[in-house]
């Protein structure tokens, strides 16, 4: 778990947002997608297409033979891209999710209980929140339904796929 986490820290740090990556957003989102996606930290955005390209790369290599992950290969590009918007609920910089991680450990789970921090309570929900805020915008169920779930243990096998791909990132 640590060596992972450390991993994670350094690419956070060390990636960033090309030209390239805001064309790849621009063509995939809608507008109002596109305008919440901006509000991200630049560490969450670049998450997020990391996830986009990695799902994308997946399925464009024959790598999955999931006839489900295939046929929704536009709707998980998408999700990969706008999962963590409700992130912008309140800014969580690297530090700051190093910080709760570490606490997290170290309390053996009990941070998740303290309710006075917006950034602890943003860091454990942001699945709901990103759900509340995208389901104003977004008709997509399948979207929506991966969106809430991405934290979550599954047995649906899309689902199941997505949190594997945004768990190793």
């Amino acid at each position: 778990m640590i060596p992972k986490r450390v991993k994670q820290f350094y690419i956070n740090v060390t990636d960033v947002m090309s030209k390239e990556d805001y064309n790849y957003v621009e063509h995939v989102l809608n507008n109002n997608e596109l305008q919440l996606f901006i509000k991200l930290s630049k560490s969450e955005q670049k998450h997020s297409v990391r996830i986009a390209k990695e799902i994308e790369f997946i399925i464009d290599n024959g790598l999955t033979d999931n006839q489900e992950i295939i046929k929704n290969k536009d709707i998980l590009i998408k999700t990969g891209l706008l999962h963590d918007i409700g992130k912008i609920k309140k800014r969580i910089n690297v530090i700051d999710k190093s910080i709760i991680v570490i606490l997290n450990k170290l309390t053996k789970g009990k941070l998740k209980k303290v309710e006075k921090s917006k950034k602890v309570q943003c860091y454990y929900n942001h699945s709901e929140y990103s759900h509340e805020i995208l389901k104003k915008i977004v008709s997509n169920k399948l979207l929506l339904d991966i969106v809430k779930n991405h934290h979550n243990n599954s047995d649906n096998e899309i689902i199941k796929f997505f949190k594997a791909i945004d768990d190793e990132n």
